[in-house]
């Protein structure tokens, strides 16, 4: 299992699961122990209960295969939301400090110099900035899709908790209606049908984490692209504009 950061919810979802599989272990051992106390003329009241805990045990199984879908890697929406801070500060706000440090009203050369050489600079700054201006979005961007992405895996061990805590109590209520042989077949059929219940609930969740996913992939490439039609070359300005001292001009 693929552990996260200190997260409330997933250690919540967690501890509930470990109580699912005491409880079910109890319901088992309680069932068991009364059973072992009817005698082989009345076999006829077991059988429905070892159907009973047959179909239980088999709907435990799908229950178990389902919860591996998403515990075998919880995610972290803690660190998702750490990594787009970063994007942010160290990214996006950075270079657009740079961005606005480098426009033409920012400079000196758009003031105090004329000539060649500087309307030659000035003609590649417009450039420069629009460059850095898109490096900006791109890390905004990214932000913004992390800290999606670690809403939906919030939503979704939300859900989940919502789920276990429902199947919890159905065990608990089970485990209270398992005193007599007779009121055990109902009281296995009534947690057969919830268990089933919390699968199609669990897979309905992680169908929803995975068009997120999916839809934050798609967003990811769109990214990509963006980064790589910003080429790999930066604007720089005609230096033979600029290799004589007539080609600047200092303004009075």
């Amino acid at each position: 299992m693929t552990t996260a950061g200190a997260n409330p919810v997933i250690d919540q979802s967690m501890e509930k699961l470990r109580e699912i599989e005491d409880k079910v272990r109890e319901l088992f051992d309680k069932v068991n122990d009364v059973m072992s106390w009817v005698p082989d003329i009345l076999s006829d009241l077991i059988e429905p209960v070892r159907r009973g805990m047959n179909a239980l045990n088999a709907k435990m199984t799908e229950f178990w295969d389902a919860v591996d879908r998403f515990t075998t890697n919880i995610g972290d929406p803690a660190k998702l939301r750490r990594v787009a801070a970063e994007w942010s500060d160290r990214i996006g706000n950075s270079v657009g400090e740079i961005a606005g440090s480098v426009s033409l009203d920012k400079l000196k050369t758009n003031i105090e110099w004329s000539g060649k050489a500087a309307e030659t600079y000035k003609a590649t700054v417009p450039a420069q900035v629009a460059g850095l201006n898109s490096l900006k979005d791109l890390g905004l961007q990214i932000r913004n899709s992390l800290v999606n992405l670690a809403n939906g895996l919030d939503s979704f061990w939300t859900q989940i908790i919502g789920t276990l805590a429902a199947l919890l109590i159905a065990i608990v209520v089970a485990i209270l209606s398992a005193i007599t042989v007779v009121g055990i077949p109902a009281a296995i059929a009534i947690l057969v049908g919830a268990i089933g219940a919390g699968i199609a609930s669990i897979f309905t969740t992680i169908s929803a984490v995975d068009t997120l996913t999916n839809s934050i992939a798609v967003e990811q490439t769109a990214i990509l692209d963006k980064v790589n039609s910003l080429g790999s070359t930066w604007p720089r300005t005609d230096t033979d504009s600029m290799s004589h001292s007539s080609d600047w001009k200092r303004n009075s």
